[in-house]
């Protein structure tokens, strides 16, 4: 695991300036791959996938430049792009394995948790209302339960296929 960790900690730092020289909350290929290859390696290292949530906007927070609110959420958004969009491929590529009761039930599974989101990050921002620290909290806990619900259907789509 370790050397996944270090590959990984050294594909985000050099994307980290590449980021910032456009808009440093819009994802790189190289962060897109470090996403990927760490829920691809986990059950392979005995570790949960879950712990790929924030391999590219950690070491983006910690880049000594980034020490303001609005890179701080840039950082998140950053990784939270990445994490949506894998959802909305797993999501599509589990439904159209399924027959139409099912995907009607996978549909209704996926709207409930998008209500649970919405009100958990509603939560969470509301400790930071009026405050600078508001919408990093919300891009933050937008990354985290976006990357758990996709992380739960590649679960779910890996077991189907078994």
């Amino acid at each position: 695991m370790r050397g996944i960790v270090a590959f990984c900690f050294a594909m985000v730092i050099g994307s980290v300036a590449q980021a910032q020289d456009g808009n440093p909350a819009e994802p790189t290929d190289a962060d897109r791959q470090v996403i990927a290859e760490c829920v691809a390696n986990a059950p392979h290292e005995n570790v949960s996938p879950l712990g790929c949530i924030g391999m590219v906007s950690d070491p983006c927070l910690a880049a000594p430049d980034n020490d303001n609110t609005p890179m701080m959420a840039a950082c998140l958004e950053r990784e939270g792009a990445i994490w949506d969009e894998r959802l909305n491929d797993d999501y599509q590529a589990l439904m159209d394995g399924l027959d139409k009761a099912e995907a009607s039930k996978l549909r209704d599974s996926q709207r409930a948790w998008l209500t649970v989101r919405d009100a958990t990050c509603d939560i969470e921002g509301s400790f930071w209302q009026g405050g600078t620290g508001y919408g990093g909290a919300i891009a933050g806990c937008m990354m985290r339960e976006t990357g758990a619900r996709d992380i739960s259907l590649v679960a779910l789509r890996t077991y189907l296929d078994q």
